[in-house]
């Protein structure tokens, strides 16, 4: 009885595992955004606006004092489902007032992100090396849940392997896996990324922070967003581009 429950009970703590990670992933550039006010602009010219709340297949904006619409219905919220994500042309965030502690903190962060300390750089070279052994990792879990199948009472429940597969998928899958060498070597410098607005090529120069499958995140970048608000706006943003539309093109000489 032991040699069945045993592999039962870490595979059921195992899929407990995977079940709370899907739960919480979230893409990598989107995370440094969440739950921070954000400007959105869709390729329609849409613009959207309030604090973003980022979940693995959607998003989620909340609004500040929604007013009334014709109907006098108060809107809290706006939410984009997987087609229109795909519709993002760009994501600003604002960068804090300028002469406040926040902003303070701001600039201390770029400075920190524009000199990576060598705990950083070890953490990133580790996560590294785990992408480039993902294919090996994965084949070595087969391999083990092959033989608790085969050595173990489990192998007479259909489809546990097939489910213990699945949650190994879903464990590896919680790692970011879209490693680039240039945009390893071009992460925490100055880049110029290239987007195509009305047939026109634009180029927008930041400090590259991170990257993901879909996106670049591109922090203090000398940017004036055609919108009407009520308030004036920096001339300096923390932008989220979609890979779909905007590439890496230059590295910036400091």
């Amino acid at each position: 009885m032991f040699d069945f429950w045993l592999p039962m009970a870490l595979l059921f703590v195992a899929a407990t595992i995977a079940a709370i990670v899907a739960r919480r992933k979230r893409d990598r550039c989107l995370k440094y955004f969440n739950r921070e006010p954000v400007m959105i602009l869709m390729q329609s010219g849409k613009w959207l606006w309030g604090q973003l709340f980022a979940y693995p297949k959607t998003m989620e904006l909340v609004f500040d004092n929604p007013p009334k619409d014709e109907s006098g219905v108060r809107k809290a919220s706006y939410v984009l489902y997987t087609p229109e994500i795909d519709g993002i042309k760009k994501i600003l965030q604002p960068p804090p007032e300028s002469g406040t502690k926040e902003h303070e903190k701001w600039k201390k962060e770029i400075q920190q992100i524009a000199n990576p300390s060598l705990l950083r750089r070890c953490r990133r070279w580790i996560w590294n090396v785990f992408n480039t052994l993902r294919d090996a990792i994965s084949q070595s879990l087969g391999m083990i849940i092959g033989t608790m199948k085969t050595k173990t009472p489990m192998g007479k429940v259909s489809g546990a392997d097939k489910r213990a597969g699945d949650i190994g998928n879903t464990l590896l899958g919680t790692v970011p896996n879209a490693y680039e060498p240039v945009l390893e070597k071009y992460l925490c410098k100055q880049v110029i990324v290239e987007i195509i607005e009305d047939g026109e090529v634009i180029e927008f120069a930041g400090l590259l922070q991170e990257y993901s499958e879909k996106y670049l995140l591109l922090r203090n970048v000398a940017h004036k967003p055609s919108i009407d608000t009520e308030s004036e706006l920096s001339d300096r943003f923390d932008i989220i581009f979609p890979r779909s539309q905007a590439l890496v093109r230059h590295c910036v000489v400091a």
